[in-house]
């Protein structure tokens, strides 16, 4: 049964209203059920975007620093039955406006960690969660990012721990009837999680092609940075920082972009595409946000993909995301949204690193002397390697996707070891702000 109270978080976006029509379908079909339907337009709410700042986890437990629409979106997720994600599929993900209110779902699980089939996650905050239904429309068939956006719905409910999941990709020239059966399907049906390989086998395989330069945009690289730690230094602008040092050593002009809220206004759109129009290699460097990109990253992929001068396409886009989880492959759907972002943007892509445990990193220079451990040697030597095939015109090597992913210390050994010291981490940081550990496992939302 679908449950008496449904929340649905609608995220269209402005030029999305061909899709409203599905969308009021699907709430017709829960209507039927007796349901009571609640839907939030995100497109026409005032909600910031999470900064990565923990503060739901370390200052105010169980709410976002931002008292805005978002913390009453929470609420609501709290206490329904069903929860509903309904957006266009975005390169495999969600759309920009769904992705802001998505990544503010941390409120809602324990900042602690624990072992789940083999993978560190996070345990959940309330014990009384709401069944998961996520709905994509594409407006042009794609089996290979359908895939994608199905996977990245189930990595969400991993780590959301609801009671059962349900994720559907629909096209949007189904007629009305179809869409029904379909809608009416999913209220009892359930997918299975996709733990480990079925994650892993998401990462793009190591490209094998080289590129011919143009000569009048050749070797003028632009990283853009996706971290929204923009206050202070982010392992995203310390390991995109070292990489266009590197390339600078060989000749390359660099140009650096950390993206702000100022994204959101034409002015902060056209920045970030004059910069592309001018490069001829893109490096999106960013964290991983409940399991795909951060939201900002998300909107300039959007940009970027609307552009009118394609034949200004930057020739190679490169991308490299860390995550707070060890396990590499947790960063496979990003890299996946990236490539197929490449794909339909016609960006010849070079390829991606993955990078797990990226806290350990921080936002300070990987050559400070203090940072001289095994780990780091191999993330200097590995973007090393990157830059010198970079600059050749060739794609990341094989050997450098393997050699920034190596620890010397055996993974189950590994595992243990972070869960604990993360835990006893984020103690610290809250005994730092008079919050108990009692007050961390606030459940503020509960309906008592």
């Amino acid at each position: 049964m679908p449950g008496k109270n449904v929340v649905i978080l609608d995220g269209t976006g402005v030029g999305d209203n061909d899709l409203l029509p599905i969308l009021n379908q699907l709430s017709r079909v829960f209507k039927a059920t007796d349901a009571e339907v609640i839907t939030f337009p995100l497109r026409d709410m005032k909600l910031a975007h999470c900064l990565g700042c923990f503060g739901c986890w370390v200052k105010t437990p169980g709410l976002c620093v931002e008292a805005d629409a978002g913390r009453d979106i929470a609420k609501a997720i709290v206490r329904s039955d069903v929860t509903v994600l309904f957006t266009p599929v975005t390169f495999g993900g969600y759309s920009p406006e769904l992705k802001k209110m998505v990544d503010r779902f941390i409120q809602l699980i324990s900042p602690f960690f624990q072992m789940d089939h083999g993978e560190v996650h996070h345990p959940p905050r309330y014990k009384q969660r709401a069944r998961l239904m996520v709905v994509g429309v594409q407006r042009n068939p794609n089996p290979a990012e359908a895939h994608i956006f199905k996977t990245l719905a189930g990595r969400n409910a991993i780590n959301l721990h609801p009671p059962s999941y349900v994720a559907e990709v629909v096209p949007a020239s189904e007629n009305m009837d179809a869409l029904q059966r379909r809608f009416e399907s999913l209220l009892t049906r359930s997918d299975s999680l996709p733990f480990g390989d079925a994650a892993a086998s998401l990462m793009p395989p190591p490209v094998m092609s080289c590129v011919t330069f143009e000569p009048d945009r050749a070797r003028r690289a632009l990283l853009i940075v996706g971290s929204p730690k923009t206050v202070e230094p982010s392992t995203s602008s310390a390991l995109g920082g070292f990489l266009l040092d590197c390339l600078e050593k060989h000749g390359w002009a660099t140009e650096s972009l950390t993206l702000r809220a100022s994204l959101n206004r034409p002015e902060g759109e056209g920045e970030l595409l004059s910069a592309v129009e001018r490069a001829s290699l893109v490096l999106v460097v960013f964290p991983l946000y409940v399991d795909a990109l951060p939201y900002l990253m998300t909107k300039a992929l959007a940009v970027i993909a609307q552009r009118t001068s394609r034949e200004q396409a930057p020739h190679r886009l490169v991308a490299i995301v860390n995550s707070g989880f060890p396990e590499t492959h947790q960063n496979s759907l990003a890299l996946a949204i990236c490539r197929e972002f490449a794909e339909q943007s016609r960006l010849q892509w070079a390829g991606g690193l993955a990078f797990g445990a990226g806290g350990m990193i921080g936002g300070q220079p990987l050559t400070q002397p203090k940072r001289q451990g095994a780990p780091v040697r191999n993330l200097i030597a590995a973007l090393e390697l990157a830059a010198n095939s970079l600059s050749d015109g060739l794609p990341i090597p094989a050997e450098v996707v393997k050699m920034i992913t190596k620890n010397r210390i055996p993974f189950a050994l590994w595992s243990r070891l972070y869960v604990w010291v993360g835990g006893i981490g984020f103690k610290k940081a809250t005994a730092k702000n008079g919050v108990s550990k009692a007050d961390l496992l606030a459940q503020p939302y509960a309906a008592y």
